[in-house]
């Protein structure tokens, strides 16, 4: 059996503890149900990779990117004029077919090669396995149809299934290009597990998937967070933002953000714990923290994240004010309660289906309200009040979701078995 596996983050090593977590999960699970399985990971950094099992490897991406872009959506070209490509393609499958042959005839060979590499996967696949994401989303819409395309052609092959995990879905705005492609495309996906319900699941019906297909699960890097919890609570306030093109936070926000978190903490004493996610270039958590907390906490830089340093960090907290989603997932698995603050509508579906998943314990702030900073206090001094005695229900909470997680890869696994005996019966 062969399984291609859409990753949760492109780079090696793995910059954010949400990838690290939701990618060592779903792949140590697939080594171990199907341990004879070829299992090739799409990555950007092969060789960083990193070693999880022992029939589990790196596929590069060039190969990949070179056939979904390559004169279709070049990374060089204006992104209104990629989307009105792509638009254009949707409807004359015939012309991406001839775009995409003539462009395969144009590159070096050592280039061509790689394309080759990369179809022969997707289309000898058994399984294409899309780890735990919300990709699938405006903010990310050239990623989300470079993965929908992958979608669509390891199902040409008429015997492939695809399984997803630990999906965030939208927003998607109607009738856009995004949202074309994956009305044409979500409904081939054979097995779908739901981060959360409360966007998703509309979305999804509205993209017209059979719900028989989609369950909800929680988050799979739940299986990383609940580790090494601590029997005692913590004194301080866990500390986490994120400052990003799809977050839209400002750094007016960050700098308002220390002026509140300073007006609790400081006449109660009680310490900050800085909670970096993401190490990302382009989203270095720590490096907003520091200006959050005044440039005392951290000295200098960090270029990697761990979920053994999220956990610890954890440890020391009572509460917490976060900006990512999985600072806010490792949190609630830990028992501590979490106020969002959040400013685009991609952030506010995350954390209001935290908010409809775990109750009262994750407290959604909108940046775009204008007394948000005001309210923070009264939101920090509700969680501090809680904090001893919802701990328990929010641990409790946790274990439903693991438990529906692996019920679902369960599921999963016989969807796949019982598809791979029909495919092995139909050849007798």
């Amino acid at each position: 059996m062969r399984i291609l596996v859409e990753p949760s983050g492109y780079s090696s090593p793995l910059l954010n503890v949400g990838d690290i977590a939701m990618q060592q999960v779903i792949l140590t699970r697939l080594a171990q149900t199907w341990p004879e399985a070829e299992i090739e990971v799409l990555t950007l950094s092969p060789d960083a990779f990193p070693y999880y099992a022992p029939n589990v490897r790196p596929l590069s991406t060039f190969g990949r990117q070179l056939w979904l872009s390559g004169m279709l959506r070049n990374r060089r070209i204006p992104k209104r004029l990629q989307l009105l490509m792509t638009s254009l393609l949707q409807t004359h499958p015939g012309i991406q077919q001839f775009l995409s042959n003539l462009w395969l005839k144009m590159l070096p060979s050592r280039w061509a090669r790689e394309v080759d590499r990369f179809l022969q996967s997707a289309r000898s696949a058994d399984i294409l396995v899309i780890c735990g994401m919300g990709g699938v989303t405006d903010s990310f819409d050239l990623f989300a149809l470079n993965l929908l395309d992958t979608v669509k052609l390891v199902k040409q092959n008429g015997k492939s299934l695809v399984l997803m995990f630990g999906q965030g879905f939208g927003p998607v705005a109607e009738k856009s290009v995004l949202f074309n492609a994956a009305r044409e495309i979500m409904p081939m996906v054979d097995f779908i597990g739901l981060r959360e319900s409360r966007a998703s699941v509309p979305l999804l019906r509205r993209l017209g998937v059979d719900p028989n297909r989609a369950f909800v699960t929680g988050d799979d890097a739940l299986e990383l967070a609940v580790q090494h919890r601590s029997r005692e609570l913590g004194t301080g306030i866990g500390v986490n933002v994120r400052v990003a093109l799809y977050s839209e936070v400002t750094d007016a926000h960050v700098q308002q953000l220390g002026v509140s978190l300073r007006r609790f903490a400081s006449p109660r004493s009680i310490p900050f714990i800085p909670l970096p996610c993401s190490a990302h270039p382009e989203e270095p958590d720590d490096e907003f923290i520091r200006l959050v907390l005044g440039g005392t906490t951290l000295t200098e830089r960090s270029d990697r994240v761990t979920p053994e340093e999220m956990i610890a960090g954890l440890h020391k907290c009572r509460i917490t004010v976060v900006g990512s989603y999985h600072a806010a997932i490792f949190a609630l698995a830990q028992g501590v309660p979490v106020i969002g603050i959040y400013r685009s509508a991609y952030y506010r579906d995350k954390f209001l289906g935290l908010a409809h998943m775990f109750g009262p314990a994750v407290m959604p702030l909108d940046l775009a309200d204008q007394d948000w900073s005001t309210c923070i206090g009264s939101r920090m001094a509700d969680a501090w009040e809680m904090a001893p005695t919802i701990r328990l229900q929010l641990q409790s909470t946790t274990e439903k979701f693991l438990r529906d997680g692996r019920t679902a890869f369960e599921q999963a696994r016989e969807l796949v078995d019982t598809h791979l005996h029909e495919m092995k019966n139909s050849l007798l």
